[in-house]
């Protein structure tokens, strides 16, 4: 069957990611909605292939009137637990385009995205629907500053610090993400992540065995520093420039290391030079790309040679 809806059909049963026919993608359209339950997963699945690495099938997508399809998925009254994880999947790689991310903001989406970061139970499936749901709005938050304040409503801060404490170490890493990302630029965002207890338990996930989290909960912390006096005043009350140190001089992945350099980099000052050779993280600084000028910043002065003659 060539015809766009056997296209559609024979991708039920594939892993294809490669670019398609609109036809093919509005033939998905059609069986996520009018199919029976197994087509709905296996469309959606096939749908959320699509979409995984094509802005031309994201597109088609769009304009196929995927994203309500998905928001209906999303808050469906049955306990097809699975397909809101599928829909919640199939949302987050439509979020990766930022022409997309205004028409995902608007189609409601958020309000239901945020109901699943807190699931009434922690099955498999409603805990990768929170990962895929905090995945999205972490993406939705990209370069869209006027998205954030819908995403930073207080019962979705709360919400995403709830899985800061996930027993899933995805789940953290992704609550991570998106509370770095939700802040950065808005200093009455940081406040409000600060008064709910943000600071101490990023923290507390800089111990963590998993590189990408400890990298994500540093970044995170950066953000909420960076240009809150507050916010800083409260991470040293908290022992951070301590955690940082003890994480800059102990990790050996590059990427984290950089993350607690710069967190550190933002947090210090002329004042902090004593502690932090205490720590023995001086050197170690200045080695990090990011926080190279970390002299400037403890007020050290450059010794150089002397001139001859």
């Amino acid at each position: 069957d060539t015809s766009p809806g056997g296209a559609a059909d024979a991708l039920l049963s594939s892993n294809d990611r490669r670019d398609v026919n609109p036809s093919v993608i509005q033939g998905l359209v059609s069986i996520m909605t009018n199919g029976t339950p197994d087509k709905r997963r296996k469309a959606t699945i096939a749908m959320c292939n699509l979409c995984c690495e094509s802005s031309q099938n994201r597109a088609a997508a769009h304009a196929a009137n995927v994203v309500t399809v998905l928001v209906g998925m999303m808050h469906e009254t049955n306990e097809d637990e699975h397909l809101r994880r599928l829909a919640t999947a199939c949302i987050c790689n439509m979020s990766a385009d930022p022409p997309l991310k205004d028409s995902i903001a608007a189609s409601g989406a958020i309000k239901y995205l945020s109901k699943l970061l807190d699931p009434p139970e922690n099955s498999p499936d409603a805990m990768a629907a929170t990962a895929h749901a905090a995945a999205t709005l972490w993406s939705l938050c990209v370069d869209m500053e006027h998205i954030k304040p819908l995403v930073a409503l207080e019962e979705t801060l709360r919400a995403l610090l709830k899985q800061l404490k996930s027993p899933e170490s995805f789940v953290r890493g992704q609550a991570c993400g998106c509370v770095g990302e939700v802040c950065i630029g808005n200093k009455s965002i940081k406040g409000h992540l600060s008064q709910l207890g943000a600071i101490p338990d990023l923290i507390s996930l800089l111990d963590e065995p998993e590189h990408a989290t400890q990298r994500l909960a540093a970044s995170a912390l950066c953000n909420l520093l960076a240009n809150h006096d507050a916010n800083k005043k409260l991470a040293r009350e908290c022992g951070l420039l301590e955690a940082f140190a003890k994480l800059l001089k102990s990790t050996s992945d590059d990427a984290v290391q950089s993350a607690a350099a710069g967190g550190l980099y933002n947090l210090v000052s002329s004042v902090d030079r004593a502690k932090l050779e205490q720590l023995g993280v001086v050197q170690l600084l200045r080695k990090v790309p990011i926080s190279k000028h970390i002299n400037v910043r403890l007020g050290i002065k450059e010794t150089g040679k002397k001139p001859i003659g």
